[in-house]
């Protein structure tokens, strides 16, 4: 499964927030599957982070505080509100869902430095297969905005790639599992 860099598909929600001072887009190309939505694929992104994510999270949390910049939950069950916020789209916290279709789902976080878009979106393609793109729109508000995105941005499309890739592939081994396992059930 090879992530690549690609262009803003022309049909995606997050048009409506351009311009924006960050744009970028990562695709991947997978078998189609009709149980894979983008609700899925932004809750296990966002709710099944490797160690090493996390602790890189808690730094990032402890050094940009002094800033004025909002961390992140560390509350016991973040993950499962997390969740029913993508799935319902309520808000939590700094985290709204602006723009929401059977294809897509764009996640908006918000702070007075900046607000971030992050969608996925879901094309079927001709050949039995499905182009994921994971996409992320970034507004700066102020100076401090474009500061923190500045030193975080290299982590950034590291994590991005190496989340979607590791999401994507968990998500489908379950939903492979969860197929097999009706199968036999029905037999």
């Amino acid at each position: 499964m090879k992530i690549i860099k690609s262009l803003l598909p022309e049909n995606s929600q997050t048009r409506n927030f351009l311009p924006a001072g960050y744009v970028e887009t990562y695709s991947v190309i997978i078998p189609e599957h009709s149980r894979l939505t983008p609700d899925n694929i932004l809750v296990a992104i966002w709710t099944d982070f490797p160690k090493w994510l996390q602790m890189l999270f808690k730094l990032r949390d402890r050094l940009v505080k002094p800033f004025g910049l909002k961390a992140g939950s560390s509350e016991k069950n973040s993950g499962q509100k997390f969740e029913e916020a993508i799935r319902t789209g309520n808000p939590l916290g700094l985290l709204t869902i602006p723009a929401k279709t059977a294809d897509e789902t764009v996640m908006r976080l918000t702070d007075k430095h900046l607000t971030a878009e992050m969608s996925v979106h879901i094309e079927k393609l001709n050949n039995s297969q499905l182009k994921i793109s994971i996409i992320t729109l970034v507004h700066f508000h102020n100076a401090l905005g474009k500061i923190y995105f500045f030193f975080i941005r290299p982590f950034h499309k590291m994590i991005v790639k190496t989340i979607t890739k590791r999401s994507i592939k968990r998500l489908m081994k379950s939903l492979m599992n969860n197929k097999n396992l009706s199968k036999q059930l029905n037999e």
